[in-house]
C-alpha cells in the first residue's frame, strides 16, 4: 500500500476531511488530494505531524511490514548470538553490520553491534572505538527504551575504558543507577506467585555470580602503589573460602558455568602446594581443578539446577574463546609447560590427560 493510500485510509478512519487535515498541516486541500492520488508525496518534515494526527508510528504511515521486519531482525540477532557463543568474533560483527545496514533505525541491532565491536577489538588490542562511540551516543540521543539505553551506557563505558578514556568513563558512570535502585532490588519483596518465584531465582543467580566474581576481584586487588593488598597466605585462604562457598551453594555439584571459579581457586591452591613441593596434595588439587574445568565444558546448557535455591533454573551456555574451551587451555598448559614437567612423570598423568582430551575442544 502506498503512503497516499495509507493517508486516505487513516484520514477516513479518523473521520477527518481533506480540508481539516490540510488546515492542521498548514497546506492546501489540493496537496492532500495529490497525496491520496499518489501524484505527489508528503515531505519528510511532515511525517511526524501526520503520525501525531493519526496516532500511528512512522512505520505504519510508510507502510512498512513491522511483523515481517521483526521476524527478520530476530533471525539476525539469533544468528549473531550463536556466533558470539562460538567465539567467532569477526563473523559476529559482520552479521550485525549487515543487519544494521538493512535496519539502520533498529536500536537493539545498534546496541548489539556496538557490543560485538568491543568484543572483537578488545581481543585484538585495538584502541580505536569511534564507531562504538557513534552507535551508543546515537542510541542515547534517540532511543526511549530504558533497557537498551542502559545496555548502551554499559557498552559505551567499556569502550571508553579500553580506549584509555578514563575521564569519559567515570563521567558516564554517574548516569548509571546504584545497585540499591535496581528494579530487582526494589521488587525482591514484592514478587508474588510462580512468575515472582522465577524472577527471584534469576536475581539469586545474578547475586551468586556477582558474589563469586567479587571474591576473585578482591583477591587480585592492588593498592595505590601496585602492591597486592592480600598476602599470598591470605589469598590461599580466600581461594579455599571461595571453593567452600561454591560447594555450599551447589551441594548437588551442579555448578554449571560457575565451575570456572572453582577451577581458578583450585589452581591457586595447587600452585601453592606445588611450589612447596608437596606433590601428593598438589595432585589432589590438580585433579579437582580438572574436575571443575571439565564440568564447565561439558554440562548440559539446557539442564535445570537441582540445587535447592536454583532448582529448575538453567544457566545457559558459555562463550568459547578462539583458543578453545577451559579443558583445551588446561591441556595445552599441562602438556607443554616446562615448569610442571615433573607432573608428566607421575603414573596419574596419562589418565588426567585422557580426561581433558575427552572434554577439550578447538573451534
Amino acid at each position: 500500500m502506498s503512503i497516499g493510500s495509507t493517508i486516505k485510509r487513516l484520514r477516513r478512519e479518523k473521520d477527518i476531511t481533506q480540508e481539516q487535515l490540510a488546515e492542521c498541516l498548514g497546506i492546501t486541500s489540493r496537496a492532500i488530494s495529490q497525496w491520496e492520488c499518489d501524484r505527489t508525496a508528503p515531505d519528510i518534515s511532515q511525517i511526524p505531524a501526520l503520525c501525531h494526527i493519526f496516532d500511528v508510528s512512522s512505520d505504519v504511515l510508510l507502510g512498512i511490514d513491522i511483523e515481517k521486519n521483526n521476524e527478520e531482525i530476530k533471525k539476525y540477532l539469533d544468528t549473531a548470538r550463536s556466533l558470539c557463543h562460538q567465539g567467532k568474533w569477526e563473523e559476529y560483527t559482520a552479521i550485525l553490520r549487515e543487519a544494521n545496514k538493512k535496519f539502520p533505525r533498529d536500536y537493539k541491532i545498534m546496541q548489539t553491534l556496538a557490543d560485538a565491536i568491543v568484543s572483537e577489538y578488545s581481543r585484538k588490542g585495538i584502541k580505536k572505538y569511534d564507531e562504538v562511540f557513534e552507535l551508543c551516543n546515537r542510541i542515547l540521543a534517540e532511543c526511549t527504551d530504558s533497557k537498551i539505553r542502559y545496555e548502551a551506557i554499559e557498552t559505551l563505558g567499556i569502550a571508553y575504558d579500553y580506549a584509555g578514556k578514563e575521564d569519559e568513563m567515570l563521567k558516564l558512570v554517574e548516569e548509571m543507577p546504584h545497585t540499591y535502585f535496581s528494579c530487582e532490588n526494589f521488587m525482591v519483596y514484592r514478587w508474588k506467585g510462580t512468575e515472582g518465584f522465577n524472577e527471584r531465582q534469576k536475581y539469586m543467580h545474578f547475586l551468586v555470580n556477582e558474589l563469586l566474581s567479587m571474591i576473585s576481584c578482591l583477591m587480585g586487588h592492588c593498592d595505590d602503589n601496585g602492591k597486592m593488598i592480600y598476602s599470598w597466605e591470605e589469598r590461599k585462604e580466600l581461594n579455599q573460602f571461595e571453593i567452600n562457598l561454591l560447594e555450599c551453594l551447589y551441594p548437588d555439584g551442579d555448578y554449571q558455568n560457575n565451575a570456572y571459579y572453582g577451577a581458578t581457586a583450585s589452581y591457586f591452591i595447587f600452585k601453592d602446594l606445588f611450589k612447596s613441593q608437596d606433590y601428593e596434595n598438589a595432585w589432589i588439587w590438580l585433579e579437582r581443578c580438572v574436575d571443575y574445568n571439565i564440568h564447565a565444558d561439558t554440562y548440559d546448557y539446557d539442564a535445570p539446577h537441582s540445587t535447592p535455591i536454583l532448582r529448575g533454573f538453567a544457566d545457559g551456555g558459555v562463550i568459547i574463546e578462539a583458543t578453545g574451551n577451559y579443558s583445551q587451555s588446561f591441556l595445552d598448559w599441562i602438556t607443554t609447560d616446562d615448569e610442571v614437567a615433573i607432573l608428566r612423570t607421575d603414573s596419574r598423568y596419562e589418565a588426567l590427560v585422557d580426561r581433558l582430551k575427552s572434554a577439550a575442544k578447538k573451534p
